[in-house]
């Protein structure tokens, strides 16, 4: 059984939405960040790094094989950064996670 995170609800307006944000040290790939059913909202994804460098992967996996620790990963479109970075994810996933590439980085997930 894999390790999975949820993200933390938050209210804005008249649309509920969520948040999640991690640290990550050198070199580690942090757990799962299950995405639940949104009908269409934006997942934004931040990627804070000075002078380092990591990415985000997402995965369209099913959630019974994301838990497992069994999912296929993928790299976002931008793959390696190493300067301060957002995108907004153009279709729906299962769940996403950070990936330090080198040095501490710093990941939001906004929904």
């Amino acid at each position: 059984m894999a390790d999975v995170q949820s993200l933390v609800s938050r209210s804005v307006g008249r649309k509920p939405g969520f948040h999640h944000t991690e640290n990550l040290l050198d070199g580690a790939t942090g757990d799962a960040i299950i995405i639940p059913p949104l009908n269409g909202q934006p997942v934004t994804c931040t990627m804070r790094i000075t002078g380092v460098s990591g990415k985000f992967q997402f995965t369209t996996s099913t959630d019974a094989i994301v838990a497992s620790g069994t999912a296929v990963w993928q790299d976002w479109a931008l793959g390696t950064v190493t300067a301060n970075v957002s995108d907004v994810l153009l279709g729906a996933v299962t769940a996403v996670r950070g990936v330090s590439v080198s040095g501490t980085v710093d990941i939001d997930v906004m929904i």
